[in-house]
């Protein structure tokens, strides 16, 4: 894959100036020298803003008079190779988040890509993020072994990020695993972890503190602790039909 290589700012301007099979002394022009642009081209020396404008011009007026369909921007020549790997990841990203119809293959291969550049450039918080994704993909089709590798993979990395929202999540996502395994009292942990870390850094996140509440009084009722998921289940905000039919169980629970 093409996309995996992502090259340095001298090779970004070989490829160019070869695409428009322009000599290095024609790039030139009259500001630099020949050996100037050797000398970037192959890493020997950086570009200030200023040059880098110079060159995309020249580059530009060369692609306008040869037909080509290229309108290069400065800062194309000044990003370093972590900084293209940051875009490519975001733009993998967000093609996975907006295109809920893309094929399973090319899901697989977007989050391949994005775990692949991030290791190699050590981007923490975007590996974290395609391994989340991973991890509910195989969630979602019932492979938990697998999607509890993928989450605690994401787990490491969003610490290493202090990513406290995203690790109250895949601890809901542990939890949702244990839970549907008949793991209760490990669902329980994970549930309950996940609840502490929000109360602890966002407790105006109603919504995502009520779902764990939820799911807390969920396990404690089918641990058979009515009392405890009754007491649980009223910390809920938000009453909604989920709510109701948990409380009605609870209410026969403790009536029989």
């Amino acid at each position: 894959m093409k996309e995996l290589n992502i090259l340095s700012p001298g090779q970004r301007l070989k490829e160019i100036r070869k695409l428009l099979r322009l000599r290095q002394d024609e790039l030139a022009g009259d500001r630099f020298s020949k050996n100037y642009i050797s000398m970037f081209e192959n890493g020997k020396r950086t570009i200030n803003a200023i040059n880098a404008a110079y060159l995309a011009s020249q580059i530009n007026e060369f692609a306008k008079m040869k037909g080509k369909d290229i309108n290069l921007n400065a800062s194309y020549l000044l990003k370093s190779e972590r900084d293209m790997a940051k875009e490519n990841c975001e733009k993998w990203i967000d093609e996975l988040e907006l295109k809920p119809n893309m094929s399973f293959r090319d899901y697989n291969i977007n989050l391949y890509k994005i775990i692949h550049i991030s290791s190699k450039y050590g981007l923490a918080s975007y590996k974290a993020k395609a391994l989340h994704l991973k991890g509910l993909l195989y969630l979602e089709s019932g492979r938990y072994e697998c999607a509890m590798t993928q989450f605690l993979g994401a787990l490491v990395y969003y610490g290493k990020e202090n990513d406290f929202m995203n690790i109250s999540e895949i601890y809901k996502r542990l939890g949702t695993i244990a839970y549907k395994n008949k793991q209760l009292q490990q669902a329980f942990v994970y549930f309950t972890l996940g609840h502490t870390i929000v109360k602890m850094n966002n407790k105006n996140d109603i919504k995502k503190i009520d779902e764990l509440n939820y799911l807390i009084a969920l396990c404690y009722y089918d641990m058979g602790q009515y009392p405890m998921a009754e007491k649980i289940l009223e910390l809920c905000e938000v009453r909604n039909n989920k709510y109701l039919d948990l409380n009605e169980k609870i209410n026969k629970a403790l009536l029989a």
